[in-house]
């Protein structure tokens, strides 16, 4: 597998949720964390207002690793404006179902696909990158969308992005779609933009990238339209413990990231949530516990807590056993005897529900 992209979606993508609402300077902070992350692409739509085209010029001048790319229509209007910020990268997009090309665009295929290719040739001899974004892709036909994507990289697009808009794909559906196009295209860079509807978001990116796409579009706590897109941390922590890709990416922010994206929008993060939630590194049942301190998390734990940079908690109560009771009684230095463990693990199981914890 050739190295993964990430493409960082939080203020194009996420800032489309609702209640979620961004100042000027919450937008260079969010970005400016995604580029100690070490996020590829920042996708950035300065089409929206005023305000959104002056902080596209700030992120551009910001001196950031992370490439901007400025995302809008495929329509000469956007593009002039996207042009006019002068990135080295823009996104434009086109539907290519016939339920969006119907009622959406009110356009015939023929139609459709002169605009792909009009519009990408006029993005290109002004001398950009750019991606060609089929929206609703996992509902066009795949021959059909074959051609979309055909058309738009001999038209120069540089990169293609196949969207599942609804979320209805599954692993083995998005596998397949991807490995028609690839097929067809060996050389065109291949996007996913997965929304995340049916829970599937990840699983279709990681399928995608095992059938040859090369970028995964994430956001901050997944924020996007509906159920939103993957998370950005179980993007960067799949792509570093399944598939030893991307070491360099510093997990260490992902938990910076995610409780300063729930502060700026109040919207709080799931303690279930993978990798970034409060209760993945927690553990409280007895004899998992015991394994737990035995091997230094291993036998509990896909990553370390140490790799993202927080602590192990141990929750301590009724579910404990002996193996707790006789730690905190070496850590604490009381050199407790077998009998004495006990009687204070009789006393723990008395009591209702979680009493304290600490880290490990």
């Amino acid at each position: 597998m050739d190295r993964i992209l990430i493409l960082d979606s939080t203020l194009r993508e996420g800032a489309q949720a609702p209640n979620v609402r961004f100042s000027p300077e919450q937008e260079l902070q969010i970005a400016s964390g995604l580029d100690r992350l070490g996020v590829d692409f920042i996708e950035y739509s300065p089409i929206v207002s005023e305000k959104s085209g002056r902080v596209a010029q700030e992120l551009l001048a910001a001196g950031l690793r992370s490439e901007v790319i400025l995302h809008g229509r495929a329509t000469i209007p956007d593009i002039d404006l996207l042009l006019k910020h002068d990135p080295k990268w823009i996104a434009i997009y086109l539907s290519t179902s016939s339920v969006h090309l119907e009622h959406k665009l009110h356009m015939n295929r023929e139609e459709a696909l002169v605009q792909t290719q009009r519009m990408v040739e006029y993005a290109k001899r002004h001398g950009v990158k750019m991606r060609f974004t089929c929206e609703d892709a996992s509902r066009t036909d795949a021959d059909e969308l074959l051609q979309f994507a055909r058309v738009a990289a001999e038209a120069g697009a540089d990169r293609i992005s196949i969207t599942d808009t609804v979320g209805v794909m599954t692993p083995s559906s998005m596998h397949a779609l991807v490995r028609h196009v690839r097929s067809a295209l060996p050389s065109v860079g291949l996007d996913l933009h997965c929304h995340n509807d049916l829970g599937l978001a990840l699983a279709n990116s990681l399928a995608g990238i095992e059938a040859g796409a090369d970028c995964i579009h994430a956001s901050i706590n997944g924020a996007g339209e509906r159920a939103g897109i993957p998370r950005m941390a179980e993007v960067v922590m799949a792509l570093q413990v399944l598939y030893r890709q991307r070491p360099e990416l510093k997990a260490t922010e992902l938990p910076h990231l995610s409780r300063l994206f729930s502060k700026i929008s109040s919207l709080p993060s799931d303690p279930f949530s993978p990798v970034v939630g409060e209760n993945v590194f927690r553990h409280k049942g007895g004899t998992h516990l015991g394994a737990v301190l035995r091997t230094d998390g291993k036998a509990y734990e896909a990553f370390s807590p140490q790799s993202l940079g927080i602590k192990r908690r141990v929750v301590v109560g009724e579910y404990s056993g002996k193996n707790v009771v006789r730690y905190l009684s070496d850590r604490l230095g009381l050199k407790l005897s077998d009998g004495q463990v006990a009687k204070a693990l009789a006393r723990l199981k008395e009591k209702e529900g979680d009493m304290f914890e600490f880290e490990v």
